[in-house]
């Protein structure tokens, strides 16, 4: 098996080599914010946006870091995987490590940098889910390594034979356990609007604005759990994932059409946006 390769702190060796240590804020805390570029044959796809999306989380996080720096370190990851049809880099940056564990952090310190590269093995294959409440902390639009909420309930989730979760909370959709989550009903098809519990996502914008350039309506705005019951197609989307449907919600009412146009259409267009994208890069 080849290995994958990290880096941290600017070396880069095989994934299994590097050593952290204990007091990383990181491994203390969740003190810390991460990053997944999908790449394709070595070329990064919506690169800059996720760049921006990376910077506005560590202002968010008062972390300050030279991000020409974390560019170079990600594309020079990207590069043992750049013969992969599809891969991702992962990269992470903590505030830095304790001398000793401390909530309040009263010296300056070196942030903490750490990433690796590996390849992507797609699946278009209907996925099954399940909605549950929102346990999560309110600053998701900050894309923080605290996962818990949605370790917790994408685990729960799996021994009812799910793959991913519908988070909500008083009855409104607010996104995936990894993922956005779009549907369509009608001719129309719907997303929950932004806020601060919702993670704004690369792919998210990428597909919204590839579906306006086609005339194809995008609402943006408050969803219910209710209006799943009357949604011919529901889907997730990531930059890992790209789109997939949902086959089926095991608690509620959900039926698929595996025939609806609009989800046909939409993923269509998806693809080919992808294709016209790397093209011009």
């Amino acid at each position: 098996m080849t290995d994958i390769f990290g880096i941290y702190q600017g070396k880069i060796t095989p994934l299994s080599e590097i050593k952290v240590s204990p007091l990383s804020r990181a491994y203390t805390f969740s003190d810390s914010i991460y990053e997944v570029i999908p790449f394709y044959k070595g070329k990064g796809f919506c690169f800059e946006e996720h760049i921006s999306r990376f910077n506005e989380c560590a202002n968010l996080m008062r972390i300050r870091v030279d991000f020409s720096l974390i560019e170079n370190e990600i594309l020079a990851l990207a590069e043992y995987v750049k013969e992969e049809d599809q891969s991702y880099v992962y990269y992470q940056i903590s505030r830095g490590i304790d001398e000793i564990r401390s909530h309040l952090v009263r010296t300056k310190m070196v942030p903490e940098r750490f990433g690796y590269a590996t390849k992507i093995t797609p699946s278009t294959k209907p996925v099954v889910s399940m909605i549950v409440d929102d346990i999560r902390w309110k600053r998701c639009s900050i894309k923080s390594t605290s996962l818990l909420g949605n370790v917790m309930s994408m685990n729960s989730a799996l021994n009812e034979g799910c793959d991913e979760i519908i988070f909500s909370s008083e009855d409104k959709i607010t996104e995936g356990g990894a993922s956005n989550i779009f549907f369509s009903k009608g001719n129309e098809i719907f997303t929950p609007s932004l806020k601060e519990n919702i993670l704004p996502g690369v792919t998210r914008d990428f597909i919204i604005n590839a579906l306006r350039s086609e005339n194809i309506s995008v609402k943006e705005q408050d969803c219910y759990v209710s209006q799943l019951d009357q949604a011919s197609t529901v889907w997730f989307t990531s930059s890992t994932k790209g789109i997939q449907p949902v086959e089926k919600i095991v608690n509620a009412n959900y039926t698929r059409d595996t025939k609806d146009e609009v989800f046909r259409k939409a993923s269509l267009i998806f693809n080919q946006s992808i294709e016209d994208y790397l093209s011009k890069t």
